[in-house]
């Protein structure tokens, strides 16, 4: 049985084919979105290359709410239906999940993973859930949860990106100011994403009374990573204070003793502060009396951004066990 898995997010679609619920990694390519008109000549263009005429079934992980029927994507203009991906891919069946629940059943395998780990005082972790967040073109998350009575574990999707940013301190109200102008309120996507990071930067720039320099979110990145920029650094380490804060209410609402594990594009851009600065990690903590709870998680890096394929081929494989 061979499958088509996808991964499509606001910048990038990535594909693989599954062969008996197993990713053939030689088979994954990534396109930039902005090369297509649609899915679906993505989906062409993919099965063209790999003189693939036709699949057997479809899991497609979309940067949005997934239906039965399909979705419109969060971050872009596509609509992507059932019907015509079915057409597309001459295929009998088609699922839809959301991208960060495909992330969640990778976390099955993590061990397959590519990762970094955070946090080397901290203990692997005991048997509990892991919970999969980050920043990339969005922000989302999901919890992976082992089963207590046997059988498969579960995977609970969430839409964290649309929850209202945690702020705190007159500087971070006033940087709630300019996030949320025009728009009636700062979501936490409005931070921690790729757009939210150069907002931050433009803000500090503002502060500051300098014009900005870098043009681009990976910019900003390139510069607060090198140290080259002093806005570039502020607004960074901005961001890891947001996304550290975040990642730890997150973590008190799902408990991830098995660890916690970022992703996204942004994410992966800013590793070596994740890794070599203590603001994460500091605002991560920072709950109060819970402080030295919260250094019972583990906290890990996802490096591969092929992570999703994997957990469309963990959906495939569980449907297929089920007979679905």
């Amino acid at each position: 049985m061979v499958a088509l898995a996808c991964d499509i997010g606001g910048t990038n679609t990535r594909l693989g084919l599954v062969r008996n619920g197993i990713l053939l990694p030689e088979s994954t390519g990534s396109y930039a979105n902005d090369e297509f008109e649609d899915f679906y000549a993505v989906a062409a263009a993919f099965l063209r290359e790999r003189r693939e005429h036709r699949v057997d079934s479809v899991c497609i992980a979309l940067a949005a709410v997934a239906t039965a029927e399909g979705a419109t994507l969060t971050n872009r203009d596509w609509t992507i239906a059932r019907d015509r991906v079915a057409a597309t891919c001459s295929a009998g069946k088609v699922d839809f999940i959301n991208d960060f629940e495909a992330l969640g059943y990778a976390m099955g395998q993590v061990e397959k993973l590519e990762t970094q780990c955070l946090t080397p005082d901290t203990a692997a972790g005991q048997p509990g859930p892991r919970l999969v967040l980050g920043a990339g073109t969005g922000f989302n998350a999901s919890a992976w949860c082992p089963s207590r009575f046997g059988g498969e574990p579960h995977v609970v999707a969430a839409e964290c990106g649309h929850m209202t940013l945690p702020l705190a301190g007159e500087t971070e109200f006033s940087l709630q100011c300019a996030l949320s102008a025009g728009r009636g309120r700062a979501s936490v996507e409005r931070a921690l994403s790729g757009r939210g990071l150069f907002e931050i930067y433009q803000w500090q720039c503002a502060q500051a009374g300098r014009p900005p320099r870098a043009e681009t979110a990976a910019a900003v990145s390139r510069g607060a990573v090198a140290r080259q920029d002093e806005d570039c650094v502020a607004a960074a380490l901005m961001f890891l204070r947001f996304l550290g804060r975040v990642c730890g209410d997150l973590a008190l609402a799902y408990l991830p003793f098995s660890g916690l594990y970022l992703s996204g594009g942004v994410s992966r851009a800013l590793a070596p502060l994740l890794a070599e600065d203590p603001t994460f990690l500091s605002a991560f903590r920072a709950k109060g009396r819970m402080a030295g709870f919260m250094e019972t998680f583990p906290v890990h890096l996802l490096c591969d951004d092929g992570t999703a394929l994997h957990g469309c081929a963990e959906w495939l494989r569980l449907t297929l066990a089920a007979g679905g």
